[in-house]
């Protein structure tokens, strides 16, 4: 197993972690989308080195993504607490549902 898949794989358990325990507060939301954003980049990186991952992983990753940055945009409306939860937690069941789907295809059995 290469270096780079080693770090990717890493960063996808600390942001399953932040995804199930961290993003209920505006600041954890904020730092788990940096974490998913630098994970995005260590998968493009992973992509052109030419390691593969069923499709479902990088669609819901990207799904995932960019419900955290439409939750963070929403948490700065006034009144707009119960979108954000429902948002937060969307994207978390993707980001949690990408992360086992990419260490299934890591590990295969």
């Amino acid at each position: 197993m290469n270096s780079v898949l080693v770090v990717h794989l890493f960063l996808g358990i600390l942001v399953a972690a932040c995804a199930a325990l961290f993003v209920w507060i505006r600041l954890g939301r904020r730092i788990t989308l940096y974490l998913v954003s630098l994970q995005i980049l260590v998968g493009i990186a992973l992509l052109l080195a030419g390691s593969r991952a069923p499709a479902p992983h990088y669609a819901l990753a990207l799904a995932g993504w960019g419900g955290y940055m439409g939750a963070n945009y929403l948490s700065r409306e006034p009144d707009s607490g119960r979108n954000v939860l429902v948002l937060t937690v969307l994207s978390s069941a993707m980001m949690l549902l990408a992360a086992y789907i990419g260490a299934a295809a890591a590990n295969p059995a």
